[in-house]
């Protein structure tokens, strides 16, 4: 018997594209939009908390 995935709980994302990110994460996967911070070891990308 092999392991049986019932959801997700979180996923983290880093992007220099948050807009493409966030449309793909809420809209195609119907996750929601927890958190944004800058990308402490580059900061001209995003990392954005989903949930």
């Amino acid at each position: 018997m092999g392991l049986q995935l019932t959801g997700i709980h979180h996923l983290t994302a880093i992007t220099a594209n948050a807009p493409g990110n966030l449309r793909f994460y809420t809209g195609t996967l119907g996750l929601r939009l927890v958190k944004k911070t800058v990308n402490q070891d580059d900061t001209s990308a995003y990392h954005l908390f989903y949930a």
